[in-house]
């Protein structure tokens, strides 16, 4: 974390009122803890040229985040037009003798010279860029009460800037040889008949997995892929590569059905964390209800539970809750059919319908609608991070910029919290 002493330009009371951006990038990049970083920068130029510090090339592509320019172009004509943000990034003019013996003032580096950056920051940098990541994210888990026992997950689609290529092109820079399709798919809507109606969304590009704090809507870890890869497998690898006291602190873990899996679902169950994930219809046979065991009693797909009469008649059994016990479910007739009676069904029967929430509990409704949290990050990553028009080609690029939109995120949020303001923390313009 850096402060500039051209900060100390700016008076309190106007920072709101006039400076707006400018003043959203100095709270962001006065929260950045990027020391290591810096150094690591520092340890890659040696003994090149030096015509421009590391601090305020890191500081401009901040701002390039911060302002929402949709390329490195776009940065740089803002720096050469607004002497202000030159002063917060720590800018300094560079003169150069031409050879007819006069002088050319330089105010802002090259477009070379911001590339070679930005390569620097994407070749070498990943594992520092990360550090600075995850120690934002400890900074809230220190900060905040309750951060971190509801996660939520979610795979977003990120189209890459560039179309489809053939199988022997080879990188040029030009092409995207890192990415390919992706097929997701929605639910929208309950037609006029109850049946579910679902939208497909394809694209060509990268998916980023992304884990969120549910309340407080700011990122705890993700993992950027190309579109194709497996949900339930990133999901999995996700939350081995968690920190054990971040999975010690997790009361609930919600997702929809593509992280529907029976691993990850044992795994959650492992460490104490109820899952609260959507499920997929696998049964192949067609059968609408199965038997539990040798009983009077039949299940669905989706974890309702029924008693079979004398008549054959199905009566809807309601939930009575969890036996960690014996690990299983307990369920009962409804106050009307006045029985006392009490099933339960063992855990283990199918681990993906029977969960430590009944799927057809009050309770697992309640907890699933928190999972629309991860969809607002998602559209803040569209909308206020311009990741749905964007420049961005190769997946080592998109993870540097996905990388660094959340450290923006999460730097922002900081800054807040430092101000005792604790309203609107994920939101970079409040």
């Amino acid at each position: 974390m850096r402060i500039l002493p051209q900060f100390t330009m700016f008076e309190k009371t106007q920072n709101e009122e006039i400076l707006g951006d400018l003043e959203r990038l100095i709270r962001v990049i006065e929260n950045i803890p990027d020391g290591r970083l810096i150094s690591k920068l520092n340890l890659i130029r040696d003994k090149g040229r030096n015509d421009w510090s590391i601090v305020s090339m890191w500081h401009a592509f901040i701002a390039g985040i911060v302002f929402k320019h949709k390329n490195d172009a776009d940065m740089l004509r803002e720096l050469n037009r607004n002497s202000q943000l030159r002063d917060i990034c720590g800018f300094e003019p560079k003169k150069e003798k031409l050879k007819d013996g006069t002088y050319k003032i330089y105010v802002a580096p090259s477009a070379s010279a911001f590339s070679r950056f930005i390569k620097n920051l994407k070749e070498y940098c990943g594992e520092e860029l990360k550090e600075v990541f995850e120690n934002l994210v400890k900074y809230m888990y220190d900060n905040l009460e309750d951060f971190g026992e509801y996660l939520a997950l979610d795979g977003k689609a990120v189209q890459s800037y560039a179309t489809n290529y053939s199988k022997k092109t080879k990188e040029d820079g030009r092409r995207d040889i890192d990415a390919n399709w992706g097929t997701k798919k929605y639910t929208t809507s309950v037609n006029s008949k109850g049946e579910v109606v679902t939208n497909k969304v394809t694209w060509f590009g990268y998916r980023v997995h992304l884990v969120v704090d549910a309340k407080y809507e700011l990122p705890v870890a993700f993992k950027v892929t190309p579109a194709s890869n497996s949900e339930q497998m990133e999901g999995k690898e996700i939350l081995k590569a968690m920190h054990e006291e971040q999975l010690e602190k997790c009361k609930y873990f919600l997702a929809d059905k593509g992280y529907d899996d029976t691993k990850i679902i044992e795994y959650l169950k492992g460490k104490g964390i109820a899952a609260i994930i959507d499920i997929r219809n696998m049964w192949k046979d067609g059968e609408e209800t199965k038997q539990y065991k040798d009983t009077d009693l039949v299940y669905t797909y989706d974890g309702k539970v029924y008693y079979i009469d004398g008549n054959g008649k199905q009566i809807k059994l309601r939930y009575l809750g969890y036996d960690k016990s014996s690990d299983s479910l307990r369920y009962g007739f409804k106050p009307q059919y006045n029985d006392k009676r009490v099933f339960r069904i063992k855990c283990d029967t199918d681990k993906r319908i029977f969960v430590t929430v009944a799927r057809d509990s009050k309770k697992w409704a309640r907890e699933y609608k928190k999972r629309t949290s991860v969809e607002r990050v998602n559209g803040r990553i569209d909308r206020d991070y311009e990741f749905e028009d964007h420049t961005i080609r190769g997946i080592k690029k998109m993870d540097l910029y996905v990388t660094a939109s959340l450290i923006v995120m999460l730097s922002m949020a900081k800054s807040k919290i430092e101000a005792n303001n604790y309203n609107h923390l994920a939101a970079l313009i409040s």
